[in-house]
């Protein structure tokens, strides 16, 4: 028995098929989890899992926002990919952010300044930080950029064995420059201002969003109708990237729920079609933690005899997927027109 994969197009036998989660694992684990079977055959799945899935978790600001919604423990935060989302935080009586990690303490998980060096950087003009793991790793190749009528600071957490190798590090790169030895660390019960730079949107990213609305349309719908030509150069964009009009638009939080402006807000994430008011345009929407919402044109029809409305809430408190045709308010308080 044959199938066809909704991404390749390729029929292939059953066995070369898998379990496709509609939202990622990634974001969290839930009872009555949204899976397509038998519609993603392996090969895609693995390689999306090692491209744009990847990149959406580990590095975006949708991914590390799952670290402070309950998804991931904090210490685990130093999965994420540090060229693509950084942590700073503010020490107690300290003017400026230092990049800082998520650790475990005695207390329960708590936040510890990163060991390395800040300096002034004559390119940017702003303080820039150079974790201890790069500079004896020798990735950090950028001392001609040391504004040196400022001092480096060294951040080392009170360790003397982890200054003395700091020292070490930077007695190598002979910069010429006074450095000051500052101790960064916070007490438990102190409130600490924390910072998280990541990225929110790009090609990839959008490709991976993209893909979640894909795959519920194939799930509300049926793999056969996500097989349809209308929606190649969808398709296309998922898995290469190879489309010149934008597909995937940032808007405007949805309303679910009976949410108002200014009350809070649901936390959980939401996935949807609807046909558009044009009468011929599928679109889907998928909204991460309540605060991040995407409009993604999945493809044109000249005429459509059915019905395309619906969407799932996902409570990443209760652990639920909730249908939202079953509780929602009027359409036009929770899918932006």
């Amino acid at each position: 028995m044959n199938s066809t994969c909704i991404y390749c197009k390729e029929p292939k036998r059953v066995s070369e098929f898998g379990r496709e989660h509609v939202l990622p694992e990634a974001f969290g684990k839930f009872k009555d989890a949204l899976v397509l079977h038998d519609a993603v055959c392996k090969e895609c799945n693995q390689y999306f899992g090692n491209t744009i899935d990847n990149r959406l978790a580990r590095g975006s600001m949708q991914g590390a926002l799952r670290y402070f919604r309950g998804i991931k423990p904090l210490q685990k935060f130093r999965d994420v990919d540090p060229e693509r989302v950084k942590l700073s935080a503010r020490a107690p009586g300290q003017p400026t952010l230092r990049q800082a990690e998520f650790v475990k303490t005695p207390e329960g998980e708590g936040l510890a300044f990163t060991p390395g060096i800040s300096y002034q950087s004559i390119s940017s003009n702003k303080e820039q930080f150079v974790s201890l793991e790069a500079l004896e790793k020798g990735n950090w190749n950028k001392s001609d950029d040391i504004d040196r009528q400022h001092p480096v600071i060294l951040s080392y957490r009170g360790d003397v064995q982890v200054l003395e190798r700091i020292q070490q590090a930077l007695a190598k790169l002979k910069l010429g420059v006074e450095i000051l030895d500052t101790i960064d660390k916070t007490e438990a019960g102190q409130r600490v201002l924390v910072v998280v730079d990541a990225v929110t949107e790009d090609v990839l990213l959008h490709r991976a969003i993209a893909k979640i609305a894909f795959n519920y349309l194939a799930y509300k719908i049926s793999p056969d109708f996500a097989l349809k030509p209308i929606f190649d150069k969808t398709r296309a964009f998922i898995r290469q990237g190879s489309v010149s009009t934008i597909l995937v638009k940032k808007i405007s939080p949805m309303k679910i729920f009976g949410d108002r402006e200014g009350a809070a807000r649901r936390r959980g994430h939401i996935v949807a079609i609807e046909l558009a008011g044009d009468g011929t345009t599928i679109v889907g929407f998928v909204e991460f933690f309540g605060v991040m919402t995407y409009k993604v044109t999945l493809g044109r029809f000249g005429q459509l005899a059915i019905r395309i409305s619906a969407g799932h809430y996902f409570d990443v408190r209760s652990k639920q997927v909730i249908p939202m045709d079953a509780i929602r308010p009027p359409p036009e308080l929770w899918i932006p027109r």
